[in-house]
């Protein structure tokens, strides 16, 4: 369009340039003394900006059309830095025995490839020869090279924008470099010297001869366990930069090497933040890394919130990308990724590939949940958990529950989004749609809609797990017997799979309980107090049996100081019930030489001086140690005033009749009992208890198991009940009222 009189000032000259350009953009260079000829009334100002356009491609590198009509004698980097373009030329320079590569270059396919800011390749680059680029980044462009000195192949990264770098590229470059010299890791690329060469900064690293993650993936998706191997080793390698303080940040499939060993290697720390410390380089809450493998905290700038579990959201993220083929999210651009990342659940990858293992579905949904403290507490804890599931071992992480799942998906949509003060940025198409359905509705259908689905979710939770694992005790003794004998029966009236797990004995039933790790457990009274563990029924009662040697002088507790005393397992029940016994004589531990063996091997090894055994009443295994002879019982001295005081026990007396032959007094001997339970995460659903105590008290499984039967246990007076469990007593309880 030709500018006319009436046309503004600015607008004639950008006319009048663009013309100009359009002609050197089409190989046609104009004379600039004839163009600016053909406007007079504008020389002045065109030729402003011609001198800075010059300027400009002066500081960017020589032009392609100066490249054109010089000879091809030299071929120069940007800024003065120049390197040897002819075969003969570069060989002089070369230590013996190292060939470059072919220089066959044209000029055309250095007008189709160059980048103006990089040298023209192969060249001589300080004590390296460049000969290939490997990779380009926002910031940075990575060349495959040689260091002269050593003859060794290396990698050497370089500042994109050369000299003309600003001050905030040139800290970040040289930060990174840093950041990857503290790291002497065979999973983390080595870096071997950092430097600046005629005005272009650089660090040289070790070259990883193979591929990336990315590229592997762009055919087809890579095998579950092969893929959890490679993110078990990354994560890791990045737990060892995590205990050297630093966070990476910038993980993705592209950062991560495979050699040709198969192994990997970290890369690319340009991200990477020390914590604790503040570099500047990102104070001002910018979202820096790549939007699909970035962290929410990250993606949002919240940078006091960037700690180890930003990472591992990246490993988690990856480990979707390389096992589904695509990332967890990906928007139309940038900016609507990030928003995705923000405020959207991710998907679960059997979503996206339906042979996905449930075991590796959870991983990766732990890896990706939107809040922190929500993911695994180390990069330690995610590898441990793949390595259990490469090798085919129960994992410790436990997928959200349906319900939490179906809440999150209705915080999606917009209308409720807002009502719950929960802001939608990216809804998706089908938030949209029901959004629309909602809004063509009255206000009251959107309610029963919401009500019509909570009972839906309720019986989601409520359904019996696959697998019933059982916690009982040592193998051999009365809580691992029993464990087995309820799996059995789980096994036999339900569809459920069911098995008994061995423990140290009630403190670690009660600990694996609380860590979701079993879903029943047998307990002392003193455990079953513990948050978030409820009492599904009282089982039978353990006498408190003081086992000591027959030989000696020992007449009370007080007398075993700097004795041998067998206690079990340091997690065992028996463990926790000496302790209170020795303190109320004024012992400690500290006090006794601990033996930690099993009572049980006394019968084979009566070398101990005294043993403390939690067991029930005349069981027949205690009265085979009892009647070797080498161990007598010893009294509880007031054991009355001891259960008063200790709400857990209650009084007992052994009497000859459960104890035959083994020297009991027609007294008897006075002790202290406690009870065993069957108990329950708190959260456990009610079907499972309900199933269970169906079962549990019937005639034949009481008789088989010298159980309590339901109506002793409904007498019970403890709190901790598991709701569904003080619902089924509390039939018996009222039986037994009315019969009074």
């Amino acid at each position: 369009m030709a500018p006319s009189e009436d046309t503004p000032l600015e607008l004639q000259i950008d006319l009048a340039l663009a013309q100009y350009l359009q002609k050197c953009d089409s190989g046609d260079v104009p004379d600039r003394d004839a163009f600016l000829s053909q406007h007079p009334e504008l020389r002045e100002h065109l030729q402003e900006l011609l001198a800075a356009a010059d300027w400009i491609e002066q500081l960017a590198g020589p032009r392609l059309a100066d490249i054109a009509s010089q000879p091809a004698v030299e071929e120069t980097l940007p800024h003065g830095l120049h390197f040897a373009s002819h075969a003969q030329q570069l060989q002089e320079t070369l230590p013996q025995g190292i060939a470059p590569r072919s220089l066959d270059f044209s000029l055309a396919e250095h007008s189709a490839a160059a980048d103006l800011s990089q040298p023209a390749l192969p060249c001589r680059f300080g004590d390296y020869v460049l000969e290939r680029v490997l990779g380009r980044g926002g910031m940075g462009v990575v060349y495959f090279g040689r260091q002269v000195q050593l003859d060794r192949p290396v990698a050497i990264k370089m500042i994109r924008s050369g000299v003309l770098a600003s001050q905030e590229e040139v800290l970040r470059f040289y930060a990174e470099a840093r950041s990857a010299a503290q790291l002497d890791h065979p999973n983390i690329v080595t870096v071997y010297q950092c430097g600046e060469c005629e005005g272009h900064r650089y660090f040289s690293m070790d070259y990883v001869d193979g591929t990336d993650l990315s590229r592997m993936v762009q055919a087809v998706p890579l095998d579950c366990k092969q893929a959890a191997r490679y993110v078990r080793d990354t994560a890791r390698a990045i737990q060892y930069a995590h205990d050297r303080g630093i966070l990476h940040r910038d993980l993705k499939p592209a950062n991560v090497l495979i050699d040709q060993n198969d192994q990997v290697h970290i890369t690319d720390f340009g991200l990477a933040k020390t914590v604790g410390t503040d570099t500047g380089l990102t104070a001002s809450g910018a979202a820096l890394g790549t939007p699909s493998y970035m962290s929410p905290e990250q993606a949002a700038g919240r940078l006091a919130e960037q700690h180890q579990a930003t990472d591992i959201y990246s490993l988690g993220a990856v480990l979707f990308t390389i096992v589904t083929g695509q990332p967890p999210f990906k928007g139309t651009g940038i900016v609507q990724t990030i928003m995705q990342v923000i405020h959207r659940p991710a998907p679960l990858a059997g979503t996206v590939r339906g042979d996905i293992p449930d075991d590796l579905e959870t991983i990766i949904d732990v890896c990706l949940q939107k809040a922190p403290e929500r993911r695994y507490a180390s990069a330690t804890a995610l590898a441990d958990d793949l390595n259990r599931y490469i090798h085919g071992s129960p994992i410790q992480a436990r997928p959200a529950s349906s319900f939490r799942r179906a809440w999150y998906w209705l915080l999606g949509i917009p209308v409720i989004g807002a009502v719950l003060d929960n802001r939608v940025i990216e809804p998706t198409d089908a938030h949209r749609w029901v959004q629309r359905g909602l809004i063509s509705v009255a206000l009251l259908c959107l309610l029963m809609w919401i009500v019509a689905l909570l009972p839906s979710a309720n019986w989601v939770a409520n359904r019996l797990p696959p697998t019933v694992r059982v916690a009982g005790g040592v193998a051999g003794g009365n809580y691992a017997e029993l464990a087995e004998a309820i799996s059995a029966m789980i096994v036999s009236t339900t569809q459920s799979q069911a098995h008994g797990i061995s423990s140290n004995g009630s403190s670690d039933n009660a600990e694996r309980l609380q860590r979701g790790e079993v879903e029943l457990a047998l307990l002392q009274s003193d455990a079953v107090s513990r948050s978030e563990i409820a009492v599904v029924a009282p089982l039978y009662y353990e006498a408190v049996h003081i086992l000591v040697k027959a030989n000696l002088r020992i007449a009370t507790l007080s007398d075993l100081k700097q004795r041998r005393v067998v206690l079990g397992a340091e997690k065992s029940g028996i463990r926790t019930v000496a302790q209170i016994l020795f303190q109320r004589d004024g012992l400690s531990l500290d006090d006794i030489e601990v033996d930690n063996r099993e009572w049980h091997t006394l019968l084979s090894d009566p070398s101990a001086d005294a043993a403390v055994v939690v067991t029930k009443k005349g069981a027949a295994d205690l009265l085979a140690v009892l009647a070797t002879g080498h161990y007598r019982l010893l009294p509880i001295v007031d054991s009355l005033q001891f259960a008063l005081d200790e709400p857990i026990f209650h009084p007992l007396l052994l009497d000859a009749k459960s104890y035959p032959n083994c020297d009991i007094p027609p007294e008897g001997i006075a002790t202290i009992a406690t009870t065993a339970f069957l108990a329950c995460h708190i959260d456990a659903p009610p079907i499972l208890v309900e199933t269970v105590l169906k079962n549990l008290f019937l005639p034949e499984f009481v008789q088989q198991n010298g159980l309590l039967t339901a109506e002793w246990a409904s007498r019970w007076p403890g709190s901790s009940w598991h709701p569904a469990a003080r619902k089924f007593f509390q039939a018996y309880h009222g039986s037994s009222i009315e019969a009074r």
